[in-house]
């Protein structure tokens, strides 16, 4: 009965959906502020701006793409690009932890460069992921 409702890909796409929006959420409401108290200016509120026009733009696009990859890996992409924006921002973290550090990793720069990248990526994760849920339900 239930096969016929797809009531199982429902409460998977659920619980998945609730688990990464809620560490994107939590990383969005928090950017602007931590990366400001960071040292990084404005960038939380330019990588969230970045996103959103990312995703807007690629939403005309993302409906080949979602037919070319399939729902399920449509979903898996967009996840791995919000959860790759998300883990940028253990680096500014880990750049006040140790300012004195040489790593390339944690040079302010390439810190500020790759956030943006991230969120371009976030923003074309974000067209195909909701394009595909409503594939996968259905």
């Amino acid at each position: 009965m239930f096969r016929h409702l797809n009531f199982d890909r429902l409460v998977i796409l659920s619980v998945g959906f609730m688990l990464l929006f809620t560490s994107f959420n939590t990383s969005q409401f928090l950017a602007a502020q931590v990366l400001q108290d960071n040292d990084f200016g404005n960038l939380g509120f330019y990588s969230l701006g970045i996103l959103y026009l990312f995703g807007g733009v690629c939403s005309f696009f993302s409906l080949p793409v979602v037919k070319k990859l399939g729902a399920r890996y449509s979903i898996v992409i967009g996840a791995l690009c919000y959860s790759t924006y998300v883990a940028t921002f253990i680096l500014p973290a880990f750049r006040t932890e140790n300012p004195g550090s040489t790593l390339f990793l944690l040079n302010k720069t390439f810190i500020y460069v790759l956030i943006l990248i991230c969120a371009c990526l976030a923003g074309f994760g974000a067209s195909i992921l909701w394009v595909a849920q409503g594939q996968y339900i259905s």
